[in-house]
């Protein structure tokens, strides 16, 4: 009978307590939903829906004075805009920019260099240091006059020191160019002396000038807004400012460069530049002066219009998003300013990589804060970095807000889990037995 009876007994659910667990899940799922991807990062990276392709080889080329002209881009390794560039043009002083590349490959910067009586030959109308016969300098301090003042007796000086003699300087300059490629340039001088041998293109220029940039004195040399030359037993010290800084009005784009000239309507430029996410070399040939001013800037403004890349943000709002702990809404989107670009040299976006560093974020929190940084990869490479602004403002939220339970999940799930105890509560009511009064009958 009693096995019988044990058969029969029902399993009865615990309302109240199921209740009271699933309010507890509703908690931990709150909790884990909420808190536990805040805690494992500050932030998200940008959007790579916004990565898209941007530029086009040749397009938008703006209108410029020099009769030859033409940019390489680093990142590619290829040209993007040439006009007349395979045209053979006088480079005149931007030669130097050679010259003082072999001196610094092949000379101890403090060796000592003897004027010869070929290096002091007067040169009518061109810059000199004026040096007298076995007057001393070192070769570095030649390089300095060479590239900020180009001076053409110290340009001269330095070949002989390479070379041996100014011819022989002139036939390595030839070999070292033409192992770069380039088929249409000839030095007869180390100073870029006018001569009709003498001779170079936009596009020759371009390559010429890539292999000097990547000599790391050169590039400072160049950039150095003042230098004073030691004084000698014939000459005080001599100080000199960079004409190629004058010319380029201290742009901060440029990563290196070299003026030239025979007069304000024959005059050249030869640079390197570096703005945005973009690398990039330039050669101005047969400009005038006030060309030579305007073009440059002309050119660096259209670069991103034809050099193949990618447009990391089409748009400076909203491109991704921030956690903020105490904040009536746990996240904000992420501003940045101004547009991005990427040039991987496989043209591809998956090479175009963006990481964000977010700082730990706490309301309350004003729209336009900065809030952190970004910085642009390309071929795992760093190619662009910026700041990371409050797109919008964070207000302070209820007490769970500082565990990033947004104000609004806080009621939902509050009332969420009040519905669930008082279903409980009356569904735990409703199984209880009802009892009956009175006495019952035998049978």
């Amino acid at each position: 009978m009693t096995e019988r009876k044990k058969e029969k007994k029902k399993f009865r659910i615990n309302y109240k307590k199921a209740a009271r667990a699933l309010a507890l899940l509703l908690i931990a799922l709150t909790f884990i939903v909420s808190y536990i991807p805040a805690f494992l990062g500050s932030g998200t990276s940008f959007d790579r829906d916004l990565i898209r392709p941007y530029g086009k080889v040749g397009a938008n080329a703006p209108k410029i004075t020099a009769s030859a002209a033409a940019v390489y881009s680093l990142d590619l390794d290829q040209f993007v805009y040439e006009k007349n560039a395979d045209t053979k043009m006088p480079p005149y002083s931007i030669t130097k920019i050679l010259t003082c590349y072999l001196a610094l490959e092949n000379l101890d910067p403090e060796q000592v260099v003897t004027a010869s009586a070929n290096a002091c030959k007067e040169l009518e109308d061109g810059m000199e240091l004026e040096l007298e016969v076995g007057e001393k300098h070192k070769a570095l301090d030649l390089v300095y006059a060479a590239m900020l003042m180009s001076a053409n007796d110290g340009a001269t000086a330095l070949g002989e020191a390479v070379a041996g003699s100014e011819t022989a300087f002139a036939k390595l300059m030839n070999e070292t160019v033409k192992e770069w490629g380039c088929e249409n340039t000839h030095f007869v001088n180390a100073n870029g002396w006018d001569n009709k041998y003498h001779y170079t293109t936009a596009h020759d220029m371009a390559i010429i000038t890539k292999h000097c940039l990547e000599n790391e004195v050169l590039r400072d040399i160049s950039l150095t807004k003042e230098y004073t030359m030691p004084a000698t037993k014939q000459h005080d010290k001599l100080k000199m400012e960079n004409a190629f800084l004058k010319v380029t009005e201290n742009d901060k784009a440029m990563t290196g460069g070299k003026t030239g000239s025979w007069s304000d309507t024959q005059c050249t430029l030869t640079l390197g530049f570096a703005e945005d996410g973009m690398h990039s070399v330039m050669v101005l040939l047969g400009d005038t002066a006030k060309g030579r001013m305007k073009d440059p800037r002309k050119l660096i403004d259209a670069a991103h219009e034809f050099t193949p890349g990618f447009i990391v943000t089409d748009s400076d709002k909203g491109v991704c998003k921030a956690w903020v702990r105490h904040a009536k809404k746990p996240t904000i989107s992420l501003d940045v300013s101004g547009l991005r670009y990427a040039y991987p040299s496989t043209q591809k976006a998956r090479a175009v990589k963006v990481k964000t560093d977010i700082d730990i974020l706490a309301a309350p929190v004003k729209k336009g804060d900065r809030v952190g940084r970004f910085y642009i990869y390309t071929d795992d490479e760093l190619a662009g970095q910026g700041f990371l602004y409050a797109g919008e403002d964070a207000k302070e939220g209820w007490l769970p807000s500082y565990l990033f339970i947004s104000d609004r999940m806080t009621l939902m799930v509050g009332i969420a889990i009040a519905l669930v105890l008082l279903l409980g509560n009356i569904l735990d009511k409703r199984k209880r037995p009802v009892r009956r009064s009175g006495k019952h009958s035998r049978s």
